[in-house]
């Protein structure tokens, strides 16, 4: 049987009082901590020392070249970040820079570029990516296929080394944002600030696009509105007939036009004498064109150098053509209508009746119904005469487009220095008062967007606007290439007659 005698702690709480219990409590918590102290007092004291803050070491900037840093890199208040209210109201002045990042994020349409790969579009479109991919990758996101990303966000961030990348996948949200244009920033983000120097060698050292050059400018633009070949770290850019047939809009790129109704964000300026200059719209769409053939020329060679090896580039590539060279109504022999009869005149098409075109680059190749340039005359002519004929000869068209990218960027260049455009490109002929009838859709916009730069180039407010208003929406249709071309006549011809 177990004793019931308490525990010697019971018996202690059993005998003592509550003031005898606290008492001894007391005691021993002040016993405890006496003897700590006297632990610490004899410990011999501890020395710290603490470094000197050391900021952490920046790699060279040369080292950073061609990197991606994102739009986060541009958009603080202090730099490019700062209220844009100004600038989006039109006012460009000494200060715009510090606002170009909000005037760009607040309007500029390239900000929805990537969006419209997604099934939430910052836009309304007509046709989605995802009927486009059903019919041209079925299973391929278009977010996932690196030509579509090439072109609707960063192209650097579509690169094979980049394109998985977790921080290259959340950049490409940002759409075609600052570096698309200006270059990757990591070499020279952090210097730019303060340079010095001439611009131009410091822009080639550290890898910043010089977009105050116009035609270098018009050739950022072209490398996704016209297509390039994969180069200075870039991936190709080719939307081709594939993808058209599979619902993408097609290409039609005119720089000047383009340039003029996109928000502007920056001011214009001589970057070498850093003073403000107004260049004239006739030479923005010149050197315009010249820079789309340059870009066209050195597309149509790359394609026939990729279809020697790669399934996905077809050969002959049918988007190099006029697309109304197969895409248009089919009229009686006896129809007496300019739209019916023109394709059988050499003279309107620059090749023989039942042989497609290549797409007109006016004025830098012929166009239909349009004098000047002949076909003897155009700076293109090597290359339209060899696409025009039924097989195009990949080893022959290399060659040939090369060497017109080549005709085409000294041009652009001497554009650039010259102070008359009519001395380094004959205009006389150009522009016919009244316009001639143009019976082809191609050929019949770039007319008038030449015309439009003629009319701009000109002192003082047009009193053609609405002229030129009537024939733009006389050209649009959703129904091409059904035209309605008796009123694109009318409207181009009430153009010249008030010249």
């Amino acid at each position: 049987m177990v004793s019931a005698v308490p525990s010697p702690f019971l018996l202690t709480r059993l005998t003592m009082t509550r003031a005898a219990r606290t008492g001894l409590l007391v005691i021993g918590v002040v016993a405890t901590g006496a003897i700590a102290l006297g632990t610490v007092a004899r410990a011999p004291r501890a020395e710290v020392t603490v470094p000197a803050h050391q900021p952490p070491a920046r790699a060279p900037s040369a080292d950073l070249k061609g990197r991606p840093v994102g739009a986060s890199g541009c958009m603080a208040s202090a730099c490019h970040g700062a209220p844009a209210e100004k600038t989006l109201a039109g006012t460009l002045d000494g200060t715009t820079w510090q606002s170009s990042g909000s005037c760009w994020a607040a309007a500029d349409p390239h900000t929805a570029a990537y969006s419209l790969l997604t099934d939430k579009p910052h836009r309304p479109v007509k046709v989605t990516a995802a009927h486009i991919m059903a019919r041209y990758a079925p299973g391929t996101s278009a977010t996932d296929d690196a030509r579509c990303v090439a072109c609707h966000t960063n192209p650097a961030l579509a690169t094979e080394e980049r394109f998985s990348e977790p921080h290259a996948k959340h950049l490409r949200n940002e759409g075609v944002s600052c570096e698309a244009c200006h270059g990757n920033a990591g070499g020279w983000v952090a210097d730019h600030t303060t340079w010095k120097g001439p611009r131009a060698d410091v822009y080639a050292k550290t890898g910043m696009n010089p977009l105050y050059d116009l035609g270098e400018r018009a050739l950022a633009c072209a490398g996704c509105h016209v297509g390039a070949p994969a180069e200075n770290g870039l991936p190709v850019r080719d939307m081709n007939h594939d993808m058209i047939a599979a619902g993408h809009p097609r290409l039609n790129f005119e720089f000047a036009e383009y340039q003029r109704r996109l928000p502007k964000h920056w001011q214009e300026k001589d970057r070498a004498t850093n003073t403000v200059v107004k260049h004239n719209p006739l030479k923005e769409w010149l050197i315009g064109r010249v820079a789309h053939g340059e870009a066209a020329c050195k597309l149509l060679a790359d394609r026939a150098e990729r279809s020697k090896t790669d399934d996905r580039t077809p050969w002959p590539e049918f988007a190099e053509f006029n697309c109304a060279a197969c895409h248009h109504n089919l009229r009686a022999a006896t129809d007496p209508s300019l739209e019916a009869q023109w394709r059988k005149d050499p003279k309107l098409t620059g090749h023989l009746m039942g042989l497609p075109g290549w797409q007109p680059i006016w004025p830098m190749t012929i166009a239909a119904g349009i004098d000047q340039p002949t076909l003897d005359t155009a700076n293109l002519k090597s290359v339209t005469s060899a696409m025009s004929v039924p097989r195009p000869k990949r080893a022959d068209i290399a060659t040939l487009a090369k060497q017109g990218s080549g005709t085409m960027s000294e041009l652009r260049g001497r554009l650039i220095r010259a102070e008359r455009i009519d001395g380094e490109f004959p205009l006389t002929g150009l522009f016919q008062s009244p316009p001639p009838r143009v019976p082809e859709w191609d050929s019949a916009v770039q007319l008038l967007y030449g015309y439009a730069a003629l009319e701009r180039s000109k002192e003082g407010k047009s009193p053609l606007v609405p002229e030129f208003r009537k024939a733009l929406a006389a050209l649009r249709t959703d129904d091409w290439p059904h035209v309605n071309w008796p009123e694109v006549e009318t409207a181009l011809g009430a153009i010249g007659p008030k010249r």
